[in-house]
């Protein structure tokens, strides 16, 4: 490993979630300061992908040596959406991924809340992950599960509400290898929630050597034809047809 390697820790986030999950405030959190607009609406606040970045120095220590991590988080519009139709969506993220994430994500972090009922239709972003990064994803999953503050409120313990778990949030959960982090959505959480949740996120990307899962993106051979393509996998073009490419 080069020195400059152990100077830094690069790790990049990407945020998936419903509306009103927490998700915009989850990175928030995780950049310790209010970057993502969040506040209580009717209706999805997110409409558009928003990169920020932050670097933390001497976050941790790697064979000997203060390391800085420098942290990129990606806020995408929520899933499902009533403002933008599932394909909108999908076209915001896949542009924000070639635009500004060309390498790809280490992280996905899939946001729900505690305090409310989870039905059929929230696992539909691991729909949208699959689309976006084939079964790969699940590798670099972590389900984050704010509003722990609701639990507490009502006596029920972490490890009670997993039990108890639905069949939508038991899906959830075993699609990234019951990986999980809860959070405090209560005052004062921002500070001291940030460093829990990074640590468990460098612990994961650890787990898959830093190593950024690609993206996927269409191969157009005509008008009626597409096929999807892992961001660095090769393919051979037709004699016939003209290959052009967009974001997936």
């Amino acid at each position: 490993m080069k020195m400059a390697d152990l100077d830094a820790l690069t790790l990049t986030v990407l945020l998936l979630g419903r509306p009103q999950c927490g998700k915009s405030a989850t990175g928030n959190t995780l950049l310790g300061s209010h970057e993502f607009e969040s506040r209580l609406s009717l209706g999805p606040v997110t409409q558009g992908c928003q990169l920020c970045c932050r670097t933390f120095h001497s976050f941790m220590r790697r064979q000997g040596r203060e390391t800085a991590l420098r942290l990129r988080v990606l806020d995408t519009p929520a899933y499902p959406n009533s403002l933008l139709s599932r394909q909108e969506v999908k076209q915001a993220v896949r542009d924000a991924l070639r635009l500004k994430l060309r390498d790809g994500v280490h992280v996905l972090l899939l946001v729900v809340r505690a305090d409310v009922p989870l039905c059929e239709e929230d696992c539909q972003f691991l729909q949208l992950a699959e689309d976006l990064f084939g079964s790969d994803w699940k590798n670099h999953g972590l389900l984050l599960i704010t509003h722990r503050d609701a639990l507490q409120k009502a006596g029920v313990q972490e490890e009670e509400h997993l039990q108890q778990a639905s069949g939508t949030l038991r899906t959830l959960l075993d699609s990234v290898e019951s990986r999980h982090h809860f959070v405090d959505n209560s005052m004062g959480w921002l500070q001291e929630e940030r460093r829990p949740i990074l640590e468990k996120l460098a612990k994961l990307s650890g787990q898959n050597k830093h190593r950024e899962l690609p993206f996927k993106f269409l191969v157009s051979l005509n008008p009626d034809t597409a096929i999807a393509c892992g961001q660095n996998q090769e393919f051979v073009v037709p004699e016939k047809g003209t290959l052009t490419t967009s974001p997936y």
